[in-house]
C-alpha cells in the first residue's frame, strides 16, 4: 500500500494521512500507494528481508485459533498458495484473498478473521492497506491496527485523499512465531531498479486474530523499504 504530501507521504499509500512510506522523496520516486506517518525511526533490532528466517519446523505448533475457527496452514517461511487464492476488486484495486485463510468472516464491509500463520498476516496486511483506501480510513486503522500509542496518533493525524492503487505482488516472511509475525509486503513499480518495492511491517496475534503494529511515531513500518528481486519473495499465485 505510496503517499504522497500530506495526503501520502511514502510509497505506497493509504487512503487519509500518510502511513505505510517513509518520506516524500520516497512517494516521488516510487508513486505508489500505502500510508505513512512521517519518516520511521531507525530500528536497529528491526529484522532484515532476505535474512534467514527462524525455523518454524523447530517451533511449537501454533495452537487451535480461537473465535474465527480458521485452520493454520502452512507456518513455513515460503508457505504454497492455497486453491481457493482468488482477487477481489473495488474502485481499482485489485487484492488477494482466500475463502479459507483469509479473511474468513466481515465485520460490516470489512475482512477480518485471518489464519495464524505467515500467509494469514501477509493476506491481512493487503486486506488493511487496501481498506483503508476503498472504504472508511479511520474505521481501517482503528479495526486493524494494535492499541497502542502510535495508533491514537496516527488517528489523530488522519487526513488527505485516496492513494492510487497500487499492484501487490507478494511478501517476504522476515521471522514467525504463533504470537508475532514479521512480513514485508512486495509491490510491483517501475521506479526502482528490480521494479519491485517491499515494506517490513509487524503484526501481533490480538483476541483472536492479527494486527498490525506500528511505531510510537505513527511509522507503519520498521527499518527501510528494500528492493527485492524476483525470486527472493513469495509470488501470489496468480494475476488479477
Amino acid at each position: 500500500m505510496s503517499e504522497m504530501k500530506n495526503e501520502r507521504v511514502g510509497h505506497p499509500q493509504w487512503k487519509k494521512a500518510t502511513l505505510w512510506a517513509s518520506a516524500v522523496v520516497l512517494v516521488l520516486v516510487l508513486g505508489m500507494a500505502l500510508l505513512v506517518i512521517f519518516t520511521p525511526k531507525k530500528d536497529d533490532n528491526a529484522p532484515v528481508a532476505g535474512s534467514p528466517v527462524p525455523s518454524t519446523e523447530a517451533a511449537s505448533t501454533p495452537p487451535a485459533q480461537d473465535g474465527c475457527n480458521v485452520p493454520v496452514g502452512d507456518t513455513s517461511s515460503t508457505p504454497k498458495m492455497p486453491d481457493d487464492l482468488r482477487w477481489e476488486a473495488k474502485d481499482g484495486w485489485t487484492w488477494p484473498v482466500s475463502d479459507t485463510y483469509g479473511p474468513t468472516q466481515r465485520e460490516g464491509e470489512f475482512g477480518v478473521c485471518f489464519a495464524r500463520s505467515p500467509l494469514g498476516a501477509a493476506l491481512m496486511a493487503v486486506t488493511l492497506n487496501t481498506a483503508s483506501n476503498t472504504l472508511d480510513y479511520k474505521q481501517a486503522l482503528k479495526l486493524y491496527l494494535a492499541d497502542s500509542p502510535g495508533k491514537n496518533y496516527a488517528l489523530a493525524q488522519a487526513e488527505g485523499e485516496n492513494a492510487q492503487p497500487i499492484s501487490y505482488s507478494g511478501f517476504i516472511v522476515d521471522s514467525f512465531t504463533p504470537d508475532n509475525a514479521q512480513v514485508t509486503l512486495v509491490f510491483s513499480t517501475p521506479d526502482t531498479s528490480t521494479r519491485f518495492t517491499g515494506l517490513p511491517l509487524s503484526f501481533r496475534w490480538i483476541d483472536g486474530d492479527w494486527k498490525q503494529v506500528i511505531l510510537d511515531d505513527g511509522s507503519m513500518f520498521r527499518g527501510q523499504p528494500i528492493e527485492p528481486q524476483r525470486g527472493e519473495f513469495v509470488e501470489w499465485k496468480s494475476s488479477p
